[in-house]
């Protein structure tokens, strides 16, 4: 014999009623799930249309120089964040010129180099000059002439010592430089003044 088994009246809508509040638990669990999926997505979607102003302003920050000032008191470090010069392929003038820039500019006066004030022009002989002074050298040996190609015939590169007597000297046509050197190809370069 076979059991028929008839869901009417009170059981009929419990069963009913029993689904119902098993979709809607499952909804609630389910639901934060899909929400954060939707946020990630929407987030990574963001990123790829706007990721070339992204990784452009995390480089600018990475450029940010940082000069620790001599005057700090012993146990004291003060840090100035030092504005990013512009590259310039003719100097200005002496006024609105990095402290270090212009003490190299002079030592190059005294050393037989040309400034005409009208212009603001610094001469080797009768070619254009692009003055660069850096402190030491970098930690891989490779030294950033320029971010973009300056207007000028030669490239006067001060290296070590300070700005006002620096060890090394290397005057580099503007021809055969690269934006990034290295320490051997510049000693070709190499002046004794």
């Amino acid at each position: 014999m076979i059991k028929v088994y008839r869901f009417t009246g009170l059981s009929a809508l419990l069963v009913i009623l029993l689904i119902f509040l098993i979709l809607f638990l499952l909804t609630l669990l389910i639901s934060p799930i899909i929400i954060l999926l939707i946020l990630l997505l929407t987030l990574y979607l963001l990123y790829l249309r706007f990721k070339k102003s992204i990784v452009e302003l995390l480089r600018r920050v990475k450029k940010k120089k940082i000069k620790i000032s001599e005057g700090s008191a012993p146990g004291k470090l003060e840090i100035e964040v030092a504005k990013n010069t512009p590259e310039r392929s003719v100097v200005e003038g002496f006024k609105d010129l990095d402290p270090e820039i212009e003490d190299f500019i002079k030592y190059l006066i005294s050393k037989g180099f040309k400034y005409d004030i009208k212009t603001g022009t610094l001469y080797y002989g009768s070619k254009t000059v692009y003055p660069i002074y850096k402190k030491a050298y970098p930690i891989n040996e490779i030294i950033r002439l320029y971010h973009s190609k300056p207007e000028v015939d030669v490239i006067v590169l001060g290296l070590k010592g300070t700005p006002d007597n620096p060890k090394f000297i290397y005057i580099i046509p503007v021809e055969e430089s690269k934006e990034r050197m290295s320490i051997g190809e510049l000693q070709r370069y190499l002046k004794r003044f």
